[in-house]
């Protein structure tokens, strides 16, 4: 498996990111690879059903190798938090990106080359012009509604590993980023996909960009041009989709979870991050049962986040529960 190899001055440059421009990119793949990643299968049919036409060739172009896209497309993000447009002009818009010499080395691992691949190399502004309008189409109808419950997700991700880091150092963070997709033993970090040489990270560390998308593994960006990216599922990814993906959900707005039921699971899940069921209930003082469909109304309100580690359910605070917990319960 591909490994990418760090020197001391990479541990030091370890950082996260939520790149809603790139999340864009992991919808598209799975919503027009042939077979659905794990878990997106019900997402899939409504979200085709939105998918306007002009929308058309992101699909097409995301979904045209399993793993590869072309670099241009995966800028380097100059801020943790980046908008869509931000990203996306940064991608898109950017006159030195070298476009054509991507598009062709992406061509290269392609057994077909689709329309809108051909025109990105053989006529880049045209091509450009074309991406920018699908992608904003396909982010308005796809991915625009449901954003607020995603990016929940992917900040608590992002909290829990930051906090997992501070308490217990990067190597247990490393050691427990997405296994088995990735495996840490310092100076390799080993990452499942296509075969690949080993890749030194040169003192320019990594980004760790969490994806409610990338259910099947993870993606590298690794080029000469910027620090290098490593996409990874986020821990909650599984239990989210389970859930139905916020479709047909209540709008979840903070009305709907205020109360001192579901306050008081609030108060305990903050004062035992990561417990599982059977504890939340013995601190509540209520069944297993009970306290299963408290986590089950306040993780559908984008307020928990659920993970599962062998046979255990896992609750956290989403920065959202936590705001509410701060803002309006104390």
């Amino acid at each position: 498996m591909p490994r990418l190899m760090f020197s001391h001055s990479d541990l030091g440059r370890v950082r996260f990111a939520i790149l809603p421009f790139q999340e864009t990119l992991k919808a598209a793949r799975g919503l027009g690879l042939p077979k659905p990643p794990p878990g997106l299968a019900s997402w899939r049919h409504v979200s085709r059903a939105a998918l306007p036409a002009v929308a058309r060739p992101v699909v097409t172009l995301c979904s045209a190798h399993t793993w590869h896209l072309p670099d241009f497309l995966t800028p380097q993000p100059s801020a943790d938090l980046m908008s869509f447009e931000d990203e996306l002009h940064a991608a898109l818009d950017d006159p030195s990106a070298p476009v054509q010499r991507d598009t062709a080395a992406f061509t290269g691992v392609l057994k077909t080359v689709p329309v809108v691949v051909d025109t990105l190399l053989h006529h880049p502004d045209r091509g450009r012009r074309t991406l920018r309008q699908a992608f904003t189409a396909f982010h308005q109808a796809v991915l625009a509604p449901d954003w607020p419950r995603l990016h929940a997700q992917l900040a608590a991700d992002v909290a829990y590993r930051a906090r997992l880091m501070a308490q217990h150092g990067l190597d247990a963070m490393l050691a427990t980023l997405c296994p088995p997709h990735v495996r840490w033993e310092y100076p390799h970090l080993t990452v499942t996909g296509p075969g690949a040489p080993d890749f030194a990270l040169g003192g320019r560390g990594l980004v760790l960009v969490p994806s409610m998308f990338l259910t099947d593994g993870v993606h590298r960006q690794l080029n000469d041009r910027q620090q290098p990216m490593l996409f990874y599922p986020a821990r909650t990814a599984g239990a989210y989709w389970r859930d139905g993906g916020g479709r047909g959900w209540p709008d979840g707005r903070l009305a709907g979870a205020i109360g001192e039921r579901k306050a008081s699971v609030l108060r305990a899940l903050a004062d035992r991050p990561g417990c599982g069921t059977t504890d939340l209930a013995t601190a509540l003082g209520v069944t297993p049962a009970t306290a299963s469909t408290h986590v089950a109304n306040l993780r559908r309100a984008g307020l928990v986040a659920t993970t599962r580690v062998a046979r255990t359910a896992r609750h956290d605070l989403t920065p959202l529960g936590l705001h509410l917990l701060d803002a309006h319960i104390g």
